[in-house]
């Protein structure tokens, strides 16, 4: 037991006489610790930095993306010959399209622009707000909030304004503004042709399915005759002639077409279903 003791008071003596050189001091150790930790808390540091780079990048792809989609996704309704179809718009307002007719429209912008792109005819009762539009290839009609009629087939564009006002504008700038029962066609040769008053009623007489001609060329009849029965009818170039009357839906295609051609001195020939020929009587 005194071996013991006597061995640990050695040791004890030993170390105590003993200096052993250490050239770094306690804070030189705890900050080499502290170095050897950064790399991995700056790493870390940098990776939420860049999540959260990402994360907004995201989101700011995903609100573009859906902006775009609002704004360039449209709608399109098109009446085959034979058939009206009535559509109410994003905001309530009305619109009456006549066979072979065709719209088109951004539904999730409506909010923004109201804005419709025509081809054929439409009868259109407007709901006030801001600025409505309805584009066709040869002019733009823009109101408020009205009632009017649009026939834009090919380079024929007439518009009838039934109450309110309304602006047509063709693509060379000229303008016109038209109040309840005044019209306004626009020409070939790049002109807008005033009409002051009177053809309001006949003008969206189609919507009641009666069609009103007055001094219209007979080829345009025939054309009409086509859309509102689907039929097919053959007009050699020869036959012309301005018509004034009128038909409706309800009667019988052949009967109407014998009443249009007999004044003119024109027999019909019935081809097959659905489709007639036009001559001159005598050939």
């Amino acid at each position: 037991m005194n071996d013991k003791n006597q061995h640990i008071d050695q040791h004890h003596r030993f170390f105590e006489r003993t200096d052993i050189p250490y050239s770094r001091s306690k804070e030189d150790v705890w900050e080499a610790m502290m170095n050897r930790q950064k790399p991995g808390i700056k790493k870390t540091v940098k990776i939420r930095k860049l999540a959260v780079y990402w994360s907004v990048a995201a989101t700011v792809i995903i609100l573009v993306g859906l902006t775009a989609f609002m704004r360039f996704y449209s709608l399109t309704l098109h009446t085959p010959a034979g058939e009206h179809l009535t559509k109410l718009l994003p905001d309530s307002s009305k619109v009456y399209l006549n066979a072979k007719t065709q719209i088109s429209y951004h539904p999730y912008w409506w909010r923004f622009a109201r804005i419709v792109e025509l081809e054929g005819e439409a009868y259109f009762e407007v709901r006030k707000g801001s600025a409505f539009s309805v584009s066709s290839k040869t002019a733009t009609t823009k109101v408020l909030g009205t009632r009017f009629n649009i026939f834009a087939r090919g380079n024929k564009y007439r518009v009838q304004c039934i109450s309110g006002q309304v602006e047509v504008k063709d693509y060379l700038g000229n303008k016109q503004v038209l109040k309840p029962d005044q019209a306004v066609h626009v020409l070939a040769e790049g002109s807008l042709k005033y009409i002051e008053e009177g053809g309001a009623k006949h003008a969206i007489s189609w919507t009641k399915n009666r069609f009103v001609f007055t001094a219209a060329p007979l080829n345009e009849v025939f054309l009409e005759m086509e859309r509102q029965f689907d039929l097919e009818i053959d007009v050699p170039v020869s036959v012309s002639g301005s018509y004034t009357g009128n038909f409706e839906r309800g009667s019988s295609p052949e009967t109407i077409l014998r009443m249009i051609a007999r004044p003119f001195g024109l027999k019909v020939e019935k081809i097959k279903q659905k489709k007639y020929r036009i001559r001159k009587i005598g050939n």
